[in-house]
């Protein structure tokens, strides 16, 4: 996590050198006189408080994207935005292991419900072949809303140097595993979608900072990555608590 925290310091230094020359010589030129902007997220998804192994998560390959609409509202005569919008994201994690998410259906479905386990890719699934990579993804509607200051505030409406802190809530559209496997020298897939019980609803903050249609952010998420009392055991046999964290870089295509 302090590895994490001292990324995000040093893209937000970078960002803060550039930012004095940026203002004064407009170095990305004039952009388009249409209010707020429509923005492109790149960035890398982690856990917390992981303490199930089969949930390793290798390192690359947990990518986070998002495009999205927000709209700007200076407060008063102020440095002060308050930017508000909407956005769709879509987060993909990684195992580390040859496991996958796997629906575990109690005695009676209809009350007793069902939870995700994490299951090895076997010969019943792959036949002989091996596993090449395993992940599943988490799609979301999401409804962010921030506050913004700006150093200098006649740059609200295009692109000046801003530092933002604000939060968000998103609603689960879909999720979906893939296995990428090889068997007699072929490459095959096997996707499948269901919600495997990735929380319906999920909310967190996030810290931004940027300039010229250019940014760097570090967002985390309160709410559990699966349904409370349906994500896989650990080794105490107590269902996961664990969280989901990202950080990344944004561009304004207006």
């Amino acid at each position: 996590m302090k590895k994490l925290f001292v990324v995000f310091i040093l893209l937000t230094t970078v960002i803060s050198v550039q930012a004095q020359n940026l203002e004064e010589k407009n170095t990305f030129g004039p952009r388009p006189d249409l209010k707020g902007d429509l923005t492109l997220s790149f960035g890398l998804n982690m856990l917390r408080n992981n303490d199930v192994e089969a949930l390793d998560l290798r390192t690359i390959g947990n990518n986070s994207f998002k495009i999205g609409y927000s709209y700007p509202v200076q407060i008063g005569n102020s440095n002060f935005s308050f930017n508000g919008g909407i956005n769709f994201s879509f987060d993909k994690y990684a195992f580390s292991n040859d496991t996958s998410l796997t629906l575990n259906y109690g005695s009676n479905p209809n009350t007793e419900g069902q939870v995700i386990i994490i299951d090895s890719v076997g010969s019943n699934v792959i036949g002989n072949g091996f596993v090449e990579k395993s992940k599943f993804e988490s799609n979301y509607i999401n409804i962010p809303l921030e506050v913004r200051y700006y150093f200098n505030k006649n740059r609200i409406d295009d692109g000046g140097f801003f530092l933002a802190a604000g939060g968000s809530i998103g609603y689960l559209i879909s999720g979906k595993t893939k296995i990428k496997y090889v068997e007699d020298e072929e490459t095959k897939k096997i996707k499948r979608k269901e919600n495997f019980e990735l929380n319906q609803f999920r909310y967190g903050a996030h810290l931004r900072v940027g300039i010229a249609g250019f940014g760097a952010y570090f967002q985390y998420d309160f709410s559990e990555l699966f349904n409370p009392g349906r994500g896989p055991l650990n080794t105490n046999d107590e269902f996961t608590q664990t969280t989901p964290f990202r950080f990344g870089l944004s561009f304004n295509l207006f």
